[in-house]
């Protein structure tokens, strides 16, 4: 079983159609923390602020996992806001564009929890 979860709050997400839905209510939310997770252990976090996504792929709880990168030569950084209210910066060569990240998630639920293989991933 998946969960997704948008701002601490439960999305469907057990049937492809529910995904879909879910992932349309994404897109229309311009800043957020999300997370995909399966029973078994991997999860995945996304931020958004606006343009701005960043992924975050875990094998379990407490696992110092991966991190998107987008652009190296991208200068800047941008800030997220967690669903707790904490506000978090990033630099925007770690940023990836919001279909990108989508199709992360899309391919993460259709693996099961895999890594997804569109993304750029570095080791943190």
């Amino acid at each position: 079983m998946i969960n997704i979860t948008l701002n601490e709050q439960s999305l469907p997400a057990s049937t492809r159609a529910q995904l879909d839905a879910s992932l349309a209510v994404v897109r229309a939310w311009e800043k957020f923390e999300l997370w995909i997770s399966t029973e078994t252990g991997p999860m995945m976090c996304m931020l958004r602020n606006g343009e701005s996504a960043w992924l975050m792929y875990l094998n379990e709880p407490g696992d110092s996992g991966f991190s998107s990168r987008g652009e190296v030569a991208r200068a800047g950084a941008t800030t997220y806001t967690l669903a707790n209210g904490q506000v978090d910066e990033y630099p925007l060569s770690w940023c990836v564009s919001l279909s990108s990240c989508l199709q992360a998630i899309e391919e993460f639920w259709v693996n099961a929890g895999g890594l997804p293989s569109r993304i750029s991933w570095n080791r943190d």
